[in-house]
């Protein structure tokens, strides 16, 4: 099965020069609705905003998320990750990339894809109490025994959000040593297989993982990628670009442009 990752361009020359990808925490994501759909009634000694927070604050800590999607033509998309057609889109197996592993993920990619609600849960999970943090504390797997904790918190979004065909991969970070307020790349695993770095722009923890060269399968270049070239003026920043772009065509896996079809509304891709 192939995902797509959309991102900046730079970005994507970072992620194809280290292969790897980029996981990060349930609070750093875009949506502020994201972990707050697990159902508390409005009953009890302790407000379900309460539990709720805690909820959230402890997935944020303690799993992180990978987030793909099923389509690279999504105009919105690339308005939206892609920044703003200017970015690129890569194309990754899952399965030879390891992402389908049910040793190495909670929740692997066959089994995160976005269920996409007009409401939220409503007294799924009773009326909150300690109890229910308290349960956080326990070690949970994704299987049918679990109490869908982790499907609540990370597989449910609003239905606007549907046009991203979303499809998420999740870490448990338990089984790693690290600082969360480090600065300093952090090796997690012996083989270096995963890190642990600080996004510089934002200020976020980022667990990165190392995939194989041969596990990204295509690459996509917004529309406006090659207009770019033609407005920069300095000639030295003009040949860097042009560097760039030659290393992404001569990757070894198929190369598209993307374009906006004169006679739809559609993205169109023309191979390289």
């Amino acid at each position: 099965m192939i995902l797509y990752k959309y991102m900046s361009f730079n970005s994507a020359l970072i992620m194809l020069n280290k292969l790897s990808l980029g996981f990060t925490g349930l609070e750093d994501l875009n949506d502020p609705f994201e972990g707050t759909n697990f159902g508390f009634s409005d009953s009890g000694d302790i407000a379900p905003k309460t539990v709720v927070r805690g909820f959230k604050n402890y997935f944020s800590r303690k799993y992180a998320v990978l987030s793909l999607t099923r389509n690279p033509l999504n105009s919105l998309m690339w308005s939206h990750y892609g920044d703003s057609h200017k970015g690129v889109v890569i194309g990754i197996d899952t399965e030879e990339c390891e992402l389908t592993s049910n040793d190495e993920f909670i929740i692997p990619a066959q089994l995160g894809e976005i269920i996409y609600v007009n409401t939220k849960n409503k007294n799924l999970n009773g009326i909150p109490s300690i109890d229910h943090l308290n349960d956080l504390r326990s070690s949970m797997t994704f299987s049918p025994e679990i109490k869908n904790y982790l499907k609540q918190a990370f597989l449910y979004k609003s239905l606007e959000w549907g046009y991203e065909e979303e499809v998420r991969v999740i870490k448990s970070l338990n089984e790693f040593s690290f600082s969360y307020h480090s600065t300093v790349e952090e090796i997690l695993t012996k083989d270096s297989k995963w890190t642990k770095i600080r996004n510089s722009n934002l200020g976020q923890p980022m667990y990165c993982y190392r995939i194989p060269r041969s596990g990204i399968k295509e690459i996509y270049l917004g529309d406006k990628v090659y207009r770019n070239v033609s407005r920069v003026n300095d000639g030295k920043n003009k040949q860097k670009i042009k560097n760039d772009l030659d290393f992404i065509k001569s990757f070894g896996c198929k190369v598209f442009s993307c374009e906006a079809d004169v006679s739809t509304w559609n993205l169109v891709s023309v191979e390289l």
